[in-house]
């Protein structure tokens, strides 16, 4: 509403910070950090800040605070973010373990070097 955009204008996007959600003092102005996320068959590379293969025998990895907050189409091609050679991998959130439509929060979009098909039924 601050920003008078259209409803039908307005998608999420999200952030994952290099920090977990301990180290985090500063409570975002618009938006929301939020923590205590797993992801299952890859892992969070901190220090290339991208999607990497999982560590051998381990299935679920902890990701790091993620910032999620909306914003236009328009404002989010402007800020011009960088997601890898291939673009993103749309990864889904889900509520339970369960995956289906019924628990699907959102979407995330996860920076990788390897292309976005690399990373389905993982």
């Amino acid at each position: 509403k601050k920003d008078q955009w259209a409803l039908d204008d307005v998608i999420s996007h999200t952030e994952v910070l290099m920090q977990d959600h301990e180290k985090i003092r500063d409570v975002p102005e618009e938006g929301q950090n939020i923590h205590g996320l797993f992801i299952e068959g890859s892992r969070w590379d901190r220090a290339a800040a991208r999607l990497e293969e999982s560590e051998p025998k381990k299935l679920f990895q902890g990701m790091p605070a993620i910032y999620v907050t909306a914003t236009t189409a328009r404002d989010l091609k402007a800020m011009g973010i960088n997601h890898g050679p291939f673009g993103p991998y749309n990864s889904a959130v889900y509520k339970y373990p369960k995956r289906n439509d019924r628990y699907l929060i959102f979407r995330l979009l996860l920076k990788t070097e390897l292309h976005p098909y690399h990373w389905k039924l993982r």
